[in-house]
């Protein structure tokens, strides 16, 4: 299995000159700048010659001192290895453009979408550089840039005026400050068709029509819009709007210490917060050179894990709500048996959902008297009642019919999509975190990652609940082998990392969750962007839903067990 420097060796012999700057931080982790000019040919020799299949995403960063923008494209596999090659390219902040990817990977398309709208960074051979995170008004403003006013401006308070129009919708539109009209730099906002005209466009013929499901619907699972274009009863094409709960956490997070950040991770999704924690704690002790002890890693893998059953239990049993019928009942059961999970780490944290726990360098205190005897008792029950559910759901014919079947992913198709997690899993690819790119104690447990090979709706719902064994399997071994001794390494009071970037990833309860850290050297970080798992899901939504009938939309998104409060970070 190659490793980070073979990967490395390769790029250079391949493209001699094309790298002008590279660092092998592990075998696992590969950076580099890189020729912007040679960006797609040295992407397309990664995927094609060494197993590069997984486009991870993108991180933009403004170098406003230097005057350019740095866009940070993140690779990786599917198994083949374990590397992860982060790869950069420089561009004038003046004319910012960059080469796209999407021709080479289907799922870059949001990720450069995303970067186009907050910095303004052009994609060069994109198929469509349109709003996604911002409502279409607000384009123009590039609000991650350093430079950035805001809306409302600190200063004036009026930099966003609203207005509602004779429709009822809210419209936006800035009004210039002060230092753009003496300087004659009012910036005209490029025009562009808006997210309902683009819907409008793919009608063919009055038999079809738009249905709106969403932001605020009985069976969506957050607040986000899901238009479907319909043929009688069959989509023909669904179109997806997020941004509507959009908390802007990464720009926040510029303008916090590091310590300070750690509240807001657990903000991103709620039913993730521990997961959140860990990915942004890991990426700044990257920064800091500093591991925490061992008794503090397992306090954090232990905490993890009962983070994921609760939010199994939590994401299931709010699922088969939506399906109605005999599968309302399980949603009582389970969040009572959620109950006690959450209890356990309220004990631990002093906190039910928004822990802010884990610490740079370890966690924050020990693991309370009596906490392994209770939770070997509730590990027991969940267990137990995990296994009725389990059962429960095969021995009910109509939920069977509901989800055998419908909303199929296929092996190529889920990795083609970017998914990951049970979505990915499910089709029939053993990809977790927790094997390909371990963290803490895990090399050193036991445990099964669950595949399936089906990839339907009925096979992602099953492995949640197998997952949950699996994860009380994992605490139990925990508790049975964690050592005495510290829970924190001594740190600065004041936390200043040296100028540098690093990534870290975890496999929280949905998937593949990173933070990409970038320090300058001073007490706040200078850039932070969080990878999430959701993201990628509802990119991949619409065209899984294309064909299938209106029916079985729900059962199709609700599998997914998404998250959209980490989507709207």
């Amino acid at each position: 299995m190659p490793n980070a420097s073979d990967i490395l060796s390769a790029i250079q012999s391949a493209f001699p000159g094309a790298v002008t700057e590279s660092r092998v931080e592990s075998d696992r982790r590969l950076w580099l700048t890189v020729d912007a000019k040679k960006l797609v040919d040295i992407t397309k020799f990664l995927r094609d010659k060494h197993g590069f299949d997984h486009y991870s995403g993108a991180a933009g960063v403004d170098r406003i001192n230097d005057n350019l923008f740095e866009v940070t494209e993140i690779l990786t596999s599917h198994g083949a290895h374990q590397v992860v090659v982060l790869m950069k390219v420089k561009t004038p902040r003046d004319n910012p453009s960059v080469p796209s990817l999407n021709g080479l990977y289907w799922n870059a398309n949001w990720y450069e979408r995303e970067a186009w709208e907050m910095f303004g960074i052009n994609f060069e051979g994109h198929p469509g550089l349109y709003s996604l995170l911002l409502p279409d008004e607000l384009v123009g403003a590039w609000p991650w840039r350093k430079d950035w006013k805001g809306y409302p401006d600190t200063t004036t308070g009026k930099r966003a005026v609203e207005k509602l129009a004779t429709s009822g919708h809210t419209e936006y539109r800035f009004e210039p400050t002060i230092e753009e009209l003496k300087a004659g730099t009012v910036h005209q906002r490029q025009k562009f068709p808006t997210f309902r005209e683009r819907e409008e466009m793919e009608l063919g013929s009055d038999a079809e029509m738009i249905m709106h499901m969403g932001p605020q619907h009985a069976v969506v699972p957050g607040p986000f819009l899901l238009d479907l274009l319909l043929d009688g009863e069959r989509v023909k094409k669904a179109f997806l709007d997020v941004g509507y709960i959009h908390k802007g956490i990464e720009k926040i997070m510029e303008n916090r210490t590091y310590p300070q950040g750690l509240v807001y991770t657990d903000r991103m999704c709620y039913m993730a917060s521990i997961s959140n924690n860990e990915a942004y704690c890991g990426a700044v002790e990257k920064l800091l050179g500093v591991t925490p002890p061992e008794r503090a890693q397992y306090i954090r893998v232990i905490l993890a894990e009962l983070s994921r059953i609760q939010s199994h239990l939590l994401g299931t049993g709010e699922f088969l709500t939506l399906l109605g019928s005999a599968t309302y009942s399980p949603f009582m059961y389970m969040i009572i048996d959620r109950e006690d999970v959450v209890s356990l780490m309220e004990a631990v944290t002093g906190a039910r959902i928004t822990h802010s726990f884990v610490r740079f360098g370890g966690v924050r205190n020990d693991l309370p008297d009596g906490f392994a005897d209770q939770t070997r008792k509730v590990l027991k029950m969940v267990r137990e009642k995990t296994t009725e559910y389990i059962d429960l759901l095969a021995s009910d014919p109509i939920y069977q019919q509901r989800m055998e079947g419908v909303g199929v992913l296929t092996p190529g198709d889920a990795r083609r999509l970017g998914v990951s997690g049970p979505p990915l899993r499910e089709s029939d690819t053993p990809y977790d975190m927790r094997r390909e790119d371990p963290i803490l104690v895990y090399p050193d447990l036991d445990f099964n990652v669950i595949t399936r090979t089906k990839g339907d709706s009925l096979a992602r719902v099953e492995a949640r609940m197998e997952e949950i064994l699996e994860s009380c399997h994992i605490v139990e071994q925990c508790l049975d082998q964690i050592p005495e001794g510290p829970i924190q390494e001594k740190l600065p009071k004041k936390v200043k990392p040296e100028p540098g970037e690093a990534y870290y990833r975890v496999e929280d309860p949905r998937g593949e969750m990173g933070f990409f850290v970038v320090s300058d050297g001073s007490d706040k970080p200078y850039r932070v962007k969080v990878r999430g798992p959701v993201y990628a899901y509802f990119q991949a939504l619409p065209p899984l839903l294309e064909g299938v009938y209106v029916a079985d939309v729900v059962a199709i998104a609700g599998s997914m067990d998404s998250c959209t409060s980490e989507v709207d970070r």
